[in-house]
């Protein structure tokens, strides 16, 4: 039920006005069954009388709403409320999602006060009360304020939250359609982005790019945080696996952090390992290209390890495996447009050299998973459905971090985060992903740190 009234654009219509529809909607579809007076909707909807009032005004001029006054003895009449018979129209037009994540939709929606809480806030009432500035490069930053979400930020995450698969990423969503659904404009989606980052409830936001790089352009992606207090204040919805590894020096100069570093390093006619090529074919990618790798490739090596890893000790996973399968073969080929030019100056560039360095940078990704995550014993990965968390390219791979589903049957999340120095792996288990140290979830890329650098 509502999937329809999230799915509608009303044009013209401000954030806090169609927040307002949705929850009239899902609490009485078409029609009010009584006539109230605003004060009992806004009791009824959980909501600010003004904010009820505000919005009442504007959808009646838009002919959204209409408001028919039925006067009753003395005191101020009270009125019927009901749905357009056009916007009703649009509403069957709306196509009918699955809303995998209801219940967390249902919680935004309903919730009194969803409070803006920054991501360091546990149930631990010493911890919770402490105003922990953050250092954003040298400065000082003012702590996130602990008010409650605006109707305007509540309907964004309600929005990306009605196009999230099990883990919580929105793909294929563009910013120029959420300003449709939310009603905002381009400036005002990205400040309201940028605040549910700060505030924990976005893991991470991957702009979207058009490079001639790639076949077709890649829309931005959302990686919520479906574990966040004020969405699930009870229980977590997926598991996570954090790894810290310091037994590899080198392991933040590899994979796709060390492609762009080195892009770097080849335009200032420094030394380099990645091959030529596929420095000459990113030479103007700005950031977001390289995030936008980094996810793809974290995408096909976790349906590579779906497939393919099977046993828990990963010597007998690299007996068994010594390279990436046809379908990954297949997505990096398709991923890339043909043919490949430097776009300086034009020339065409060794197709096959650049496909072959990607799927050996995903096979030595998929081979540091296994060796790192086979740590953990108490997960069949197996059986188990888990997706890579991309890494932030500034940061690397010392802190690496899985999202696993709750095995089927279970009702509680655990977490999980391993330790390994030269000795054998510490490996620690909690029931609250936000009891997983802020600084190890930063380094792991399950959120976006406040002084994270581009």
């Amino acid at each position: 039920m509502l999937s329809k009234p999230l799915g509608v654009s009303l044009r013209f219509c401000e954030p806090d006005a169609k927040f307002f529809f949705v929850a009239f909607w899902a609490r009485y579809g078409a029609e009010a069954p009584k006539p109230s007076s605003l004060k009992q909707l806004a009791e009824e909807l959980r909501l600010s009388a003004q904010a009820v009032s505000k919005a009442v005004a504007q959808l009646v001029e838009m002919a959204v709403l209409r408001v028919v006054t039925q006067p009753e003895g003395k005191g101020r009449p009270k009125c019927a409320y009901s749905v357009s018979k056009s916007v009703q129209v649009e509403l069957r037009e709306v196509e009918e999602r699955e809303l995998i994540h209801l219940d967390l939709i249902e919680q935004v929606l309903g919730g009194e006060r969803i409070r803006a809480i920054w991501p360091g806030w546990t149930s631990d009432p010493q911890v919770a009360s402490e105003p922990r500035a953050r250092l954003q490069g040298e400065k000082r930053v003012a702590p996130v304020r602990t008010g409650q979400l605006s109707l305007a930020n509540r309907l964004l995450l309600m929005i990306l939250l009605s196009r999230a698969d099990p883990f919580g990423i929105v793909r294929g969503l563009s910013s120029k359609e959420i300003c449709l659904l939310t009603g905002m404009d381009g400036a005002a989606l990205k400040q309201r982005l940028r605040r549910l980052t700060e505030l924990g409830f976005i893991r991470r936001q991957i702009p979207g790019v058009a490079s001639p790089i790639f076949t077709e352009k890649l829309k931005s992606i959302y990686l919520l945080n479906l574990n966040h207090l004020q969405l699930s204040p009870d229980r977590d919805v997926v598991c996570t696996a954090v790894h810290q590894g310091f037994d590899d020096p080198a392991i933040d100069c590899k994979f796709m952090p060390s492609v762009r570093f080195d892009r770097d390093s080849f335009l200032k006619r420094l030394e380099h390992l990645t091959p030529v090529s596929v420095l000459r074919l990113l030479r103007r990618a700005p950031n977001h290209v390289f995030d936008q790798l980094e996810f793809f490739i974290c995408d096909c090596v976790s349906g590579f390890l779906s497939r393919c890893w099977v046993e828990a000790d990963p010597v007998s996973w690299r007996k068994k495996v010594r390279g990436v399968d046809v379908t990954v073969k297949e997505r990096v080929v398709a991923f890339f447009r043909v043919p490949m030019f430097d776009p300086k100056g034009k020339p065409v560039l060794d197709h096959d050299e650049i496909v072959d360095f990607f799927q050996r940078l995903m096979f030595d990704l998929a081979d540091e998973f296994v060796r790192r995550f086979s740590q953990l014993l108490t997960v069949s990965f197996a059986e188990a459905r888990y997706i890579l968390v991309p890494a932030h390219m500034p940061i690397g791979h010392q802190c690496i971090a899985l999202l696993i589903l709750r095995s089927a049957g279970s009702d509680i999340a655990n977490h999980w985060t391993i330790t390994k120095g030269v000795g054998e792996p510490v490996v620690t288990c909690v029931s609250r992903e936000v009891d997983i140290p802020l600084e190890l979830r930063e380094k792991s890329g399950l959120l976006t740190s406040a002084r994270a650098p581009e």
